[in-house]
């Protein structure tokens, strides 16, 4: 029986070139093959959208694309259609880097033989589609055995809890006294529950991750608090074993926009790893400074003289239950999800990780956090040009308790259903709830900007305060709020001003606006 004809969409602007590969197509059997030529990217594109197509023969120079990009655009507009770039004799480098991008495979225009062409497009569609069934097999796998996971840690943790009970029950002597031996026994049955336990937490937090259930809460950050305190809270660890830990921090080093729970995870899980691959004697050092690269970050770095990171393992470390080749000198393995958490946890807070090393000369792995900056987080809204004057409303959002908060938990997760109701608030995708903002002890402000008038104002004002009467949270914990604002005037660009000092004039207003309102409330705590 016949075959379905392949649909082949050639891209390319030589009408030469085109002529030539049209005379190759029909010296092949009728049928086989239907051939629709265009010659911008624009209108291949649009035929991409369309769909029906079985390959791609694209030229990666065109009059409205050049290069990678042609392929980038070709594989964003349809995924699932194989490529094969044309490229001349000069820009085999190119084509190379077109096939690490996706490519399926590269002809070199005037070396093409009629017998090569039908060939390379049948193996080009039937490699694109070994490799699509092998990556949805990969997905499938790694689905099966997160659910997996994700049930076996749920189920292990209560019969764990218990052991742990029990076992911390005999050692503290509450059931007689131990014989040294029995100690012994017991003290290695711990170490191992706990070992156990951050297994467990650790495969917990990946399923929380890939569900989008992980709570990334991003605030005023201090860089050097967390530093000094995770690095103090490891040192008798690191004092066991012998190494030298310590920190450096740059005095231009102060708030990162982040989740300072998050960071600290983050620290702790490089430490541990740090420690875990440092012999005896060894140096484990934290430094943090301004990103050189790219000044609107901050750059922690984690270095060891440890065993190092094999050249080919640099990329794969940070993979989901990834691990090392064993070194002789970690100890016990984990799951390998440390450093994949790592990963997750920064790139969600808008950073990068990455990891270096020499073998035999010990690993730096280090991550990136945003600067905190009021200007960088309301330049979205202040880049829209308006026609009338710009005005900005500061909406105030007081939280406090007379009788003062009931538990640190009780707290966070007051502040956590008030930032949710105001979210829900906002009118426009260009306001901006600011992070937490230095609040005195026992009351917290939120503040919300929006680029309106006194019309826009009150209109997020009273919603605001409407959901906040209906928290649930608010009314358990008998909680005091209030919901005002400030309308801050004379916000227009001059003709003469760029846009970074009008962002940074408007940063610096509604800045110095805030503090006059926290700054009364601290005074009279402090009193």
């Amino acid at each position: 029986m016949k075959g379905k004809p392949l649909q082949v969409l050639l891209v390319e602007d030589s009408a030469g070139d085109a002529r030539l590969l049209r005379e190759m197509f029909s010296k092949e059997m009728p049928g086989s093959f239907v051939l629709t030529h265009v010659e911008r990217m624009s209108d291949a594109l649009r035929h991409l959208a369309k769909g029906g197509l079985d390959i791609v023969l694209l030229d990666m120079g065109l009059p409205d694309g050049h290069g990678l990009d042609t392929v980038r655009r070709a594989q964003a507009a349809a995924p699932g259609v194989p490529l094969i770039v044309l490229t001349g004799l000069d820009d085999e480098a190119a084509a190379d880097q077109a096939m690490k991008e996706g490519a399926q495979d590269y002809l070199i225009k005037g070396q093409i033989e009629n017998r090569a062409l039908p060939r390379a497009l049948r193996h080009a569609i039937e490699r694109h589609r070994m490799q699509a069934e092998t990556d949805l097999l990969r997905k499938q796998q790694l689905q099966l055995k997160d659910e997996f996971l994700s049930h076996v840690s749920h189920e292990l943790r209560s019969p764990l809890t218990a052991i742990y009970q029990f076992v911390t029950i005999l050692l503290d002597g509450l059931e007689g006294e131990l014989n040294p031996t029995q100690r012994e026994y017991l003290q290695i049955s711990l170490k191992n529950i706990r070992q156990l336990k951050s297994m467990i937490d650790d495969l917990l937090e990946v399923t929380r991750l890939q569900a989008g259930k992980a709570r990334i809460e991003l605030q005023l950050t201090s860089i050097p608090d967390l530093v000094v305190d995770t690095v103090t809270s490891l040192q008798a660890t690191a004092a066991a074993k012998g190494i030298t830990l310590s920190s450096d921090i740059t005095p231009l080093v102060t708030s990162a926009y982040a989740d300072p729970t998050r960071v600290r995870q983050i620290l702790i899980i490089l430490l541990d790893n740090a420690l875990k691959f440092t012999p005896a004697n060894g140096v484990v050092k934290v430094r943090a400074r301004v990103f050189d690269a790219d000044p609107r970050f901050f750059l922690v770095e984690i270095s060891d003289s440890g065993c190092g990171i094999q050249p080919e393992m640099i990329e794969q470390i940070f993979e989901r239950l990834y691990q090392a080749p064993d070194t002789g000198q970690a100890g016990r393995k984990g799951l390998g999800l440390g450093l994949h958490i790592c990963k997750e946890l920064v790139t969600r807070q808008g950073g990068h990780i990455w990891a270096r090393s020499e073998p035999g000369k010990g690993a730096i792995l280090s991550f990136t956090l945003p600067i905190f900056s009021v200007a960088g987080l309301i330049t979205p809204a202040f880049r829209i040009e308006r026609s009338a004057e710009n005005s900005i409303a500061l909406v105030v959002t007081e939280l406090g308790s007379e009788s003062g908060w009931l538990s640190r938990g009780a707290a966070v997760e007051s502040s956590h259903q008030v930032r949710d109701a105001l979210r829900r608030c906002m009118h426009s995708e260009l306001d901006v709830l600011l992070p937490k903002m230095g609040p005195a002890a026992g009351t917290e402000f939120f503040f919300i900007v929006a680029v309106t008038d006194t019309i826009g104002g009150e209109a997020i004002t009273k919603p605001v305060g409407e959901k906040l009467a209906g928290c649930d949270q608010i009314q358990q914990t008998a909680l005091t709020y209030s919901v005002s604002y400030r309308l801050l005037r004379s916000a227009n660009r001059s003709a003469n001003e760029s846009m970074e000092d009008y962002v940074g004039r408007m940063a610096m207003k509604i800045q110095e606006t805030v503090d006059e309102v926290i700054s009364p409330r601290m005074v009279k705590n402090e009193q």
